[in-house]
């Protein structure tokens, strides 16, 4: 009998870590790079429970379409791809540590011991996972921003915004269903793999969603 491979999935932002590792990074980067006028726009479209927030929030509910996102990435138009990559590493080493969600780093590291092959799947800025999946001694995949001439055009070239599971089988060059697989998130649009997974373990900050009690998961709060 083939011997099916043991493939955890892991996502981050809000899942390893209590943040969003893009805006992070971008923001970071922009401080950085001592670009003033961007660091500031960050800042202020970031801010939590403020008016504009909460209309980007509302925005991006009722179109699908992530302006938020799209003006993060769009504040990188024309560096230097190599400079995003500096930050990134400077990023996960000396600020991502402080928003490391402890429970679910243990649990990943409890599951790879017995057996488990994690893997970063991600949304986020393919650089800051890059330097996280480093770190963490992982394989990865992740969004990759779009550069032209070694300079960011502020797009993206490949999005894994619903496109994870896609992706991942991609990756692992055969369907989820011929591996034994598992999942370890916190997002409601990552459905399609929690669907397919034994165990899905679902990340919450303090309580749990409501869309997380329907659903025949374990629920890991932090």
């Amino acid at each position: 009998m083939t011997h099916r491979p043991r493939i955890l999935a892991v996502d981050v932002c809000g899942t390893l870590y209590d943040t969003n590792t893009t805006t992070g990074l971008v923001t970071f980067h922009h401080a950085r790079r001592g670009h003033r006028w961007r660091h500031g726009l960050l800042e202020t479209l970031s801010r939590p429970r403020t008016a504009l927030r909460t209309g980007l929030i509302l925005f991006a509910r009722l179109t699908g379409y992530d302006l938020h996102r799209a003006l993060v990435l769009f504040s990188l138009r024309g560096e230097p791809a190599s400079t995003l990559n500096a930050s990134a590493v400077r990023y996960v080493t000396d600020i991502l540590p402080a928003h490391a969600i402890s429970a679910t780093h243990a649990r990943v590291a409890q599951m790879r011991a017995d057996g488990w092959q994690p893997v970063l799947v991600s949304n986020a800025l393919a650089p800051v996972i890059t330097e996280i999946a480093r770190q963490l001694d992982l394989p990865f995949i992740a969004s990759q921003p779009e550069t032209r001439s070694g300079r960011l055009t502020g797009r993206l070239a490949l999005d894994l915004t619903g496109q994870k599971r896609k992706m991942l089988e991609v990756f692992l060059n055969h369907p989820l269903d011929q591996a034994q697989f598992a999942v370890i998130t916190d997002n409601r649009s990552d459905r399609d793999l929690i669907a397919v997974a034994n165990p899905a373990v679902l990340v919450a900050a303090r309580t749990p969603r409501r869309w997380m009690r329907r659903l025949n998961a374990e629920i890991l709060c932090h």
